[in-house]
């Protein structure tokens, strides 16, 4: 397909980008640039955040040391202030069923208000239908740090779900010296890692890189036998190249991944079992029950992401990045329902393609024949049981470009960026009929119906401008962003079906400071509006889209920072006002389980908003020699900010009555002032950790007090109180005399430390349950 890339010229913004890039400028000191490059420094090592007017924190590796190299990247921020990741097990296996919670945003199965990127490059979203969240393209060894943004994203942030704030995943770089790298991991649950990497060295002298290769396996920590897996092979490749103005950086990454879900349990439901998700682990024969046969809940994924990123000095004033990236994506769904699908046309005929006449038939059962029984008296002597195996399949392919210009004048620092992209996404659902239900869910490759068959295009070109301002101790920064957002959709059953939406952002400002007190402490501040494009998936609805608007959100943040030779330490109160809320509304769900058929018949509709507010601390203290102390706590209040849907309309459009004489409560009601549902208010961290010449330990405990889960009709279930503990164990020994290996890592995981009974996010009245304390060890050698 033909990628577009012009930009708009129709603003005034993208006329003054257009035109900054033919500006020259003085030189810029030198002083100035070993000061930035040593600033650099300390931003990657420091783990309260960068020296910005925005909210910040970044990982560091302590913090990986607490988390298993088979686990999922997206655990390395859990500890960090404001922010709370839930995954389906210690590994992070299950992509459904992971949930990020942050200032009152969230990223789960229905909301994605969180952006992520990859070395500054966006994942594609992070939804559970064509999404690709961070750990589709890294592993936690090739993983230098994580930067979070809290509220404010960096103003090149390339993603459209950056409501809350943005998470960027960077990988590291190679080695300056060749390597080769050997790793393996056994753990609980059948796990096991195999994990090779090779580092070049330097090539031609100017030339580093590496490629790596792992292979992970475990079984669903819940039941035995037959309870489900998480399979997954990686791979990645990175180059980087230094000449003489430029450096050129090459990364490929590639995953595939097959994994069976975790099941979402109920507040009571926990609460009878804390250990078992309603999934059940043995063939019994009947559908009615393998309907929720582990192994039959599925997903896989296959992705990969290219870029080559050219970073050059034009001048000693001007500096050039431009990043062109490819990013391609297949995979599906499972689900196995119960029953097989009869679907007629207008005149009678039976279809296997689309919904015909609108009448979707169930049945279970079949004659001598094979013909459908669709009347349900009768007689099913000699009659056959059926169910079906329902794939929905996602086919996506990204072409984009992110570029910057920097230009230091005086005391002027200037930023002028685009970014465009192209995606082109198919979404495609079909029925398969079980070959012997009795037996196993082995099914017919050729669907028996098809449901649906769309395709999805999505345009995205964003342009900043941003001046950051320094005064001696006082940095102003001064910025504005604008998004052009073009969607549409192709229906390749019925050709009339096809819509298109338009979600431009309006003009984007932010403005923020940093006043440095002394070599020691800042206080900083800021204000910034963010937005999230209305996404592709609300066009899989049959509706107005024209009294739609795209989400908002203005933040602002205040804090205080101090830089010590032992102890650094940040402050930030925030305030965030999230504006046109989309919120889905279904016009009835089946309460029994899942809705093979349901797909998305309903309205979206805005909805007010979350108002949220709160205090977010950290401090990293150095203690004594080779200890250390790690703290994180947050304190958030985000509420509703407006009563929707609070009264229930008969048919009439009159307001129904309860027992009481009173307006009955709408069940889908959300009331102003309610809790933000699955929104922890108070959570604490605390680390304590050994780092020796050749050992190291840790130990770390998260206590999230109680939370409202649900909200619609009101808050309700209190999602009890959680303290978790992790422990590390490690001894690293360089042996690099020695003849055979360079050197030799063991250690030891544990995860949930007092095996606590927890629940680990989830959505509206549907939780996943906590992984029990889960253990590894892994052993790495270097050559």
């Amino acid at each position: 397909m033909e990628f577009h890339v012009a930009l708009h010229h129709k603003h005034l913004l993208a006329l003054a980008v257009s035109s900054a890039l033919g500006l020259s400028a003085p030189v810029i000191a030198e002083e100035a640039a070993v000061a930035a490059a040593e600033e650099q420094e300390v931003e990657v090592l420091a783990i309260t955040g960068k020296r910005i007017s925005y909210a910040n924190n970044s990982t560091d590796e302590a913090i990986k040391n607490t988390k298993a190299p088979i686990g999922n990247v997206l655990d390395l921020v859990s500890q960090l202030p404001g922010i709370s990741v839930g995954q389906g097990d210690a590994f992070g296996g299950d992509d459904w069923s992971t949930t990020i919670s942050m200032r009152g945003f969230n990223v789960n199965l229905s909301e994605q208000q969180l952006g992520i990127t990859i070395d500054g490059l966006p994942n594609g979203g992070s939804g559970y239908g064509g999404g690709s969240k961070a750990n589709r393209y890294l592993d936690s060894e090739n993983t230098a740090y994580v930067e979070v943004g809290q509220g404010t994203s960096d103003i090149a942030s390339a993603s459209l779900d950056a409501l809350g704030g943005t998470l960027n995943f960077v990988s590291n770089n190679p080695l300056t010296e060749e390597n080769l790298s050997l790793a393996v991991t056994g753990g609980d649950h059948n796990a096991r890692r195999y994990y090779t990497r090779f580092d070049t060295g330097q090539i031609g002298g100017n030339t580093t890189a590496y490629v790596s290769l792992s292979d992970s396996f475990s079984n669903r920590w819940i039941g035995s036998g037959s309870n489900g897996f998480s399979d997954r092979l990686h791979g990645e490749v990175k180059t980087v190249t230094e000449l003489d103005n430029t450096t050129i950086t090459a990364r490929f990454s590639y995953d595939d991944t097959e994994e069976d879900n975790y099941n979402t349990v109920s507040l009571q439901q926990f609460l009878d079992n804390p250990d078992w998700d309603r999934l059940t682990n043995v063939w019994t024969g009947n559908p009615d029950i393998d309907q929720n046969f582990a192994e039959a809940w599925s997903t896989l994924r296959e992705n990969s992401l290219t870029y080559v990123k050219v970073d050059t000095d034009l001048s000693d004033s001007l500096n050039l990045t431009v990043t062109p990236y490819v990013h391609m994506q297949s995979g599906r769904g499972d689900w196995l329902p119960p029953y097989q699908v009869y679907v007629e046309d207008a005149a009678g005929n039976r279809v296997s393609r689309g919904t015909g006449n609108g009448n979707l038939v169930r049945y279970t059962y079949v004659n001598a024949a094979g013909q459908p029984i669709l009347d349900p008296n009768a007689d099913l002597t000699n009659a056959t049981r059926v169910s079906s195996y329902r794939h929905t399949h996602y086919e996506k392919d990204r072409y984009g470009l992110t570029s910057e210009l920097k230009w230091a004048m005086d005391n002027h620092e200037l930023r002028l960026g685009a970014w465009i992209e192209q995606q082109d996404r198919n979404e495609t659902r079909d029925w398969h009929n079980v070959i012997d239900p009795i037996q196993y869910h082995y099914f017919n490759n050729q669907p028996y119906w098809v449901h649906y068959d769309r395709n999805y295009e999505t345009d995205t070109q964003k342009i900043y401008l941003q001046d950051q301002i320094n005064w001696d101790d006082l940095t102003v920064t001064v910025a504005v962003k604008q998004f052009y957002v073009d969607v549409s959709r192709k229906d390749n059953i019925v050709a009339a079906n096809t819509d298109k939406l338009n979600s431009d952002s309006d003009l984007l400002p932010s403005l923020g400071f940093v006043y440095r007190l002394n070599e020691s402490y800042e206080v900083f501040g800021g204000y910034a509006e963010n937005f999230k494009a209305i996404s592709d998936a609300i066009l899989e609805t049959d509706q107005d889209f024209d009294n739609l608007e795209a989400e908002t959100a203005n933040n602002i943040d205040l804090g205080l920072r101090y830089f010590g030779n032992d102890l650094s330490l940040s402050v930030t109160y925030y305030d965030v006002q999230f504006d046109n809320r989309i919120t889905f509304l279904q016009p009835g769900a089946n309460a029994g389980g899942p809705d093979y058929l349901n797909e998305l018949d309903g309205t979206y509709v805005n909805v007010g908003g979350i108002e949220s507010s709160g205090l977010e601390a950290s401090l990293n203290w150095e203690f004594m020699q080779s200890w250390s102390l790690y703290s994180a706590f947050t304190s958030n209040k985000a509420e509703y900010s407006q009563t929707i849907n609070s009264v229930i309309l008969d048919e009439d459009g009159k307001v129904v009555l309860g027992p009481d004489g009173k307006p009955a409560i709408n069940p889908a009601a959300i009331f102003k002032g309610d809790k933000v549902a699955g929104s922890p208010e108070t959570m604490l961290s605390l680390s304590l950790r050994y780092q020796g010449e050749a050992y190291r330990a840790g130990l770390t405990a998260k206590r999230t007090d109680s939370y409202f889960g649900a909200a619609l009709g009101g808050n309700k279930d209190e999602i009890p109180a959680s303290t978790l503990m992790d422990f590390y164990l490690g001894y690293s020994k360089d042996l690099s005399s020695k003849d055979m290996f360079k050197g030799i890592d063991l250690s030891l995981v544990l995860n949930n430390l007092t095996d606590q009974d927890y629940l680990a996010g989830g959505q509206e009245g549907a939780y996943y349950l906590g992984a029990e304390r889960t253990a590894t060890v892994t052993l790495k050698l270097d050559f």
